[in-house]
């Protein structure tokens, strides 16, 4: 069907000239279904991992209605296809329209961006659905850790040397699983960080199978740092959170509801 259109100044041709449009006696309609959480926003999968370019799988539900042009009714069993216009993007979908007019089409994408969403079928008109993916849900609660520093001054046990510091300190915030080589980080007495370096042997398990301490203190070393360091470099009080990064990439933006946004 071929309808006469007037171009008015919001148009690229030239205002007042006659344009013919072709529109197909089926039009699809594409429209981004809400999430679990009530809104657009893309949705994590419970299962997914972060890919080896640590990013993470984007999952987006769009709706497709075919009406009749002319009458606005549903067409029903009528089989669609669909694209988008980047090569790495994952798009499925069922089959046929249902008794309600509607297919469901599956986007799924390590690519963050803009997307677009395209309806192939000639004997349809479909304007193409504009999608951009940044921000996105988790489909799944999980938990999320903070920091944690060991202080010497919660320790009682007796002063001694260690591998890589230059004072004496207490031995259980050394060498026990309450220490800093479970967290990783811990402050003297005089206010100074330390990290572990290397921890080599192991460790010494208690009557309950619980690690208690670690087996060698010979091999095991530590060093000065200058704040707390996570497994990505300095983390910041009240802000940074330890992640698994198979679930959520290293130095990723996460929105904790009632906290706020850590990284």
């Amino acid at each position: 069907m071929t309808e006469t259109v007037v171009a008015t100044g919001n148009t690229n041709p030239t205002p007042g000239t006659v344009v013919n449009v072709t529109v197909a006696e089926m039009i699809c309609k594409l429209s981004i279904e809400k999430n679990l959480h009530s809104d657009y926003l893309p949705i994590i999968p419970t299962k997914a991992k972060v890919n080896g370019e640590k990013k993470v799988l984007y999952r987006v539900t769009v709706k497709a209605e075919l009406i009749e042009h002319s009458t606005g009714k549903s067409v029903r069993n009528h089989a669609l296809k669909f694209k988008s216009n980047r090569e790495k993007d994952k798009v499925t979908f069922n089959g046929k329209t249902n008794e309600e007019g509607v297919i469901f089409v599956y986007i799924e994408t390590y690519e963050a961006g803009g997307m677009e969403l395209i309806c192939t079928n000639p004997d349809v008109t479909s304007i193409p659905l504009k999608i951009f993916l940044k921000d996105a849900w988790y489909e799944s609660t999980f938990l999320i850790t903070g920091y944690h520093v060991c202080n010497e001054s919660d320790f009682s046990g007796m002063l001694v040397k260690a591998n890589g510091l230059n004072e004496n300190h207490k031995e259980d915030f050394l060498y026990s699983a309450r220490g800093v080589p479970m967290q990783g980080t811990g402050m003297t007495t005089d206010g100074k960080y330390i990290a572990l370096h290397k921890l080599r042997g192991g460790w010494t398990l208690n009557s309950r199978g619980v690690k208690d301490h670690v087996t060698s203190r010979e091999t095991t070393s530590f060093k000065y740092r200058d704040g707390v360091i996570g497994r990505f470099g300095l983390v910041t009080a009240n802000n940074s959170i330890a992640v698994d990064p198979k679930i959520i990439p290293p130095n990723a933006k996460v929105e904790i509801d009632g906290v706020g946004r850590r990284s």
